[in-house]
């Protein structure tokens, strides 16, 4: 294995000659490569392994808190952007959900750490499009 630096001047040891696949790596190597690159998400959020050997993220949405945060852009009342979040969304009532994206194990540990740093992205991670869907929807009344 060799160190490759990226652009942001960052060595990695995910990024080698040959592509490792994560169902290769061990739970230590598997949690470093979603700590180093699964980041600044506000949610709580959490990951497990999978039977195949790879990574789900599981991250939770929790309607009240999202309804606070988009009232506050958007001027609209609370209560009202609950009624918006439970109707565009599906749900019976504003308890907490758990959203979850997963990689399959015969992913590349390079491919895998993109898809991670992508999804974390936004403080909102996994919730960025229902957050952005939502206050569309509460903007247009």
């Amino acid at each position: 294995m060799f160190r490759v630096q990226h652009s942001r001047g960052t060595h990695t040891w995910y990024k080698t000659a040959m592509a490792e696949r994560l169902n290769g790596f061990m739970a230590d190597r598997a949690e470093q490569l979603v700590r180093e690159n699964f980041t600044g998400v506000r949610a709580e959020w959490w990951w497990e392994r999978r039977l195949d050997g790879g990574i789900e993220i599981c991250q939770e949405l929790a309607p009240k808190e999202m309804a606070r945060r988009i009232s506050s852009s958007t001027g609209r009342d609370t209560q009202e952007v609950e009624a918006l979040i439970e109707d565009e969304l599906g749900l019976e009532d504003a308890e907490p959900v758990t959203l979850t994206f997963e990689i399959p194990g015969e992913t590349a540990a390079s491919e895998a750490a993109r898809m991670l740093a992508e999804r974390s992205s936004s403080p909102e991670g996994l919730a960025a499009n229902l957050y952005r869907r939502i206050e569309e929807a509460a903007r247009r009344g």
